[in-house]
């Protein structure tokens, strides 16, 4: 009831234009502003509900596999992102595979989602970011994915087969071996320098094996060829050797013009806020400079795959631009404060300081009985 009346409360002032009561929920509560995250997620979705890059291939009724894949791609990314938040978060990876399994009953498209969540698994490692929590994972991810996915009849081995999905494949078995190393490091006490040899050694082993299996199978045929249609993101279009991925026009690469017609002003924003995601990366947030590049380069050689830069364009446009207003919005609050003789919240280390200081000086002032 409480809860209700204040809300009340709030909407009267704001609607007779006394906004005061309303800044301590909408600061702390709504906004977010000690970290805008709540910002950049509203502009983002605000800037996903009208770009003309998504919206061309996810309308309702628009008869086409994209139009539903592009939420299962989003919602795999999501998960594999969430995964990687904090060492407890590492089951979502089950969430990222079942997501994953809806992308590869979707789309064709699904070999992208693949091969971007294996790169960034790999860029991390070369980060000197592997973890246990990492490890779990991607484990689990590929494992329940890849099971699920070669369910899929049109799909079958070609997970395990196809050279343009054995990256993720060599990723996931790569990360085997460093979690041997890890186990054999936690059980002795090695220096870095140690642990280094001991994962060459590991490795190289894991090579030698590999090139005999592989030197035993390739000649029976057991690798399947690359498609036409990923030839063409590396060759020039009319080249694939397949007429009908060479003559289509939506194969052709993409110009700026086109860039600006899908995107607009994401082309802009863009930029600035993967300048920022660069400033403050983590596990997480670095794949969103994983995705960007991918997205950049294979929408650059074909003018159809736009529609992948569309959902990375807005969180990071988003980005951009919640940070933006939300420091504008604090900057007019800390003034309206002021004007009004209140004082500015306090920020992040300076609030902790004051807390602490307070529940000293209740501490060390006497009592009533006391004195």
């Amino acid at each position: 009831v409480n809860s209700s009346s204040n809300i009340f409360q709030w909407a009267w002032d704001l609607i007779q234009g006394e906004p005061t009561s309303l800044v301590p929920v909408t600061r702390h509560m709504v906004l977010g502003l000690n970290s805008p995250s709540v910002e950049c997620g509203v502009f983002a979705m605000a800037m996903m509900a009208i770009v003309p890059a998504h919206l061309m291939r996810s309308v309702g009724g628009g008869y086409d596999n994209e139009s539903v894949a592009m939420t299962a791609m989003c919602s795999t990314f999501y998960f594999w992102v969430r995964s990687l938040r904090d060492d407890h978060s590492s089951w979502l990876g089950i969430l990222t595979a079942l997501a994953y399994f809806n992308m590869v009953a979707a789309w064709g498209g699904y070999v992208f989602v693949l091969n971007l969540i294996g790169l960034h698994a790999a860029a991390l490692v070369a980060g000197g970011r592997f973890s246990t929590k990492v490890y779990r994972a991607y484990s689990l991810f590929y494992v329940i994915g890849t099971c699920l996915a070669i369910q899929i009849p049109v799909v079958g081995w070609a997970p395990l087969k196809s050279l343009e999905q054995l990256g993720p494949c060599a990723v996931f078995l790569g990360y085997q071996l460093l979690q041997v190393a890890e186990i054999v490091k936690g059980k002795k006490e090695m220096t870095r320098l140690e642990v280094l040899k001991l994962r060459v050694r590991i490795f190289a082993i894991a090579g030698v094996a590999s090139i005999v299996l592989i030197m035993a199978v390739a000649p029976k045929g057991y690798f399947g060829p690359i498609s036409s249609r990923v030839r063409g993101l590396f060759v020039q279009h009319t080249k694939t050797g397949n007429p009908l991925v060479d003559s289509v026009a939506e194969h052709q690469a993409a110009s700026t013009r086109a860039y600006f017609q899908y995107l607009h002003h994401i082309c802009s924003l863009a930029p600035i806020g993967y300048l920022m995601v660069m400033g403050n990366l983590s596990d997480s947030s670095s794949f969103l400079l994983v995705w960007g590049l991918a997205a950049y380069y294979f929408s650059h050689r074909m003018v159809r795959l736009i529609l992948l830069t569309a959902p990375i364009g807005c969180a990071l446009a988003g980005v951009a631009a919640g940070r933006l207003f939300a420091w504008c919005l604090r900057q007019w609050w800390d003034t309206h404060e002021a004007s009004n003789g209140g004082q500015a919240a306090p920020k992040g280390d300076e609030a902790k300081r004051a807390s602490s200081k307070a529940k000293k000086g209740k501490k060390a002032s006497p009592t009533t009985s006391d004195s």
